[in-house]
């Protein structure tokens, strides 16, 4: 199976202009993130995907492959897309990881890639790791997913789900009466996606589902149009970046691994 990893990175974010070029431990966001894909086991070509000049030169800088696409498409996704087209390579597998991971592990884009090659009818995979703490359960900003039997999501949302029942008890916070054990229950999702070339395709041309406007997640158009999305079991955490406030946390959680000082 053919790997290519794709890293949709844009200058321009409301909340941090510049991330992908902010310091993270001394280096470029996107590098880390690229450092962590080109390490990945399976993986056969990294590629960021950019709109500006100034991300695509910090790349080449560091020696890695950059590919200028239309600052009008909408999602990373369409940036994933456009790579892929752009290239025009064949590839059994597409990766679309976040440029804001900066603390991606590479085992956990290898287990993505070894679920879609274990799993030729699976069209979209992703990764999902445990909750180091009950409170990180009512963080927006970190979606939880449930999965059925077989591993595949039922629902992702930036509510905690599933919810906590406590006999006849319905408060909306649960932590109060969760047990130890019971946090295992939760899974949280992580920011990279494996598709399938066709399913890469024709997820880009579906419009936007009324519970993705919602919850703000992409990834629930693809559950809506009844495309199954496998999720790998990792338990390595990756922290998103979003604002300059998160980096000391990612910062952090680096040098927890030996990676940065």
């Amino acid at each position: 199976m053919r790997t290519l990893a794709v890293l949709p990175s844009r200058f321009q974010a409301s909340r941090f202009p510049g991330k992908p070029l902010a310091l993270i431990a001394g280096r470029p966001m996107i590098q880390w993130v690229f450092e962590a894909a080109h390490r990945a086991r399976g993986v056969d070509r990294v590629v960021v995907a950019t709109d500006d000049d100034r991300i695509a030169a910090a790349v080449r800088g560091f020696g890695g492959e950059a590919l200028m696409t239309d600052p009008a498409l909408p999602s990373g996704t369409d940036r994933a897309a456009a790579a892929l087209a752009s290239l025009g390579e064949d590839f059994d597998c597409i990766l679309n990881i976040q440029g804001d991971e900066p603390a991606m592990h590479p085992d956990t884009v290898a287990a993505v890639v070894a679920l879609m090659q274990a799993q030729p009818d699976l069209p979209i995979a992703t990764a999902a790791c445990p909750f180091a703490h009950p409170d990180e359960l009512y963080n927006p900003n970190a979606v939880k997913v449930v999965v059925d039997d077989r591993q595949r999501a039922l629902y992702f949302s930036r509510s905690p789900i599933p919810y906590l029942r406590n006999g006849s008890v319905f408060e909306p916070d649960f932590r109060p009466w969760m047990q130890p054990g019971q946090l295992s229950h939760f899974r949280r999702h992580l920011g990279l996606y494996a598709y399938r070339p066709e399913a890469l395709r024709a997820f880009t041309q579906l419009p936007p589902h009324p519970l993705e406007q919602l919850e703000m997640l992409e990834q629930l158009r693809a559950l809506a149009a009844g495309m199954a999305i496998g999720v790998a079991d990792t338990p390595h955490l990756s922290l998103g970046v979003d604002v300059p406030a998160d980096v000391p946390a990612a910062e952090a959680l680096l040098r927890e691994r030996g990676l940065a000082r």
